[in-house]
């Protein structure tokens, strides 16, 4: 189907379940955001852990050369922010969601999206997907010793992805 039919579609489906939920019916034909993508998510722990240990050196390094005053309250905040932004960095996790026409993931805290269109060219290796494309920032590199992705699942779905839309795909191995 041509995109202004699909636009058609969702609108007078969007139309109809207003209608159907004024008399209390179920709706129809409504696609979840969750059947939209396909995410693969991984795991931080690199950087985490980094963000934890130099906490803790700071920490034993405070209490082995203490300060004629003792301890400052700058000192323990310190201490504590670098152990809690380690905390959160690894409970949250990195993704990458596979769309039928879009590509998403995280970089610095922000959802980056690009489309299809977008997308110049796709290297699979053994333990690495880059993401080559032409927005704005670098090349998406997702790699399964540095953040725990399943690289062989994100390939075997990118291909069918990069088939689909007619992105060339370099395989490595």
């Amino acid at each position: 189907m041509s995109r202004s039919w699909e636009r058609q579609v969702r609108r007078n489906s969007k139309q109809v379940n207003a209608a159907r939920r004024k008399q209390g019916q179920s709706s129809i034909g409504g696609k979840t955001s969750i059947s939209e993508y396909t995410a693969y998510k991984g795991r931080n722990i690199v950087f985490p852990a980094a963000l934890i240990i130099l906490g803790i050196i700071y920490a034993v390094m405070g209490i082995m050369y203490p300060t004629a005053d003792g301890f400052s309250v700058i000192f323990i905040v310190t201490v504590a922010l670098y152990i809690l932004l380690g905390v959160m960095l690894y409970f949250r996790k990195p993704y990458l969601k596979i769309g039928r026409d879009s590509l998403i993931t995280t970089k610095f805290n922000r959802d980056r999206l690009i489309s299809s269109s977008q997308v110049k060219s796709i290297r699979l290796q053994k333990g690495y997907v880059v993401i080559e494309h032409s927005s704005k920032g670098g090349s998406w590199v997702f790699s399964r010793t540095l953040n725990r992705y399943d690289t062989d699942a994100m390939s075997e779905h990118l291909r069918t992805f990069a088939a689909q839309h007619k992105i060339s795909i370099q395989e490595k191995a």
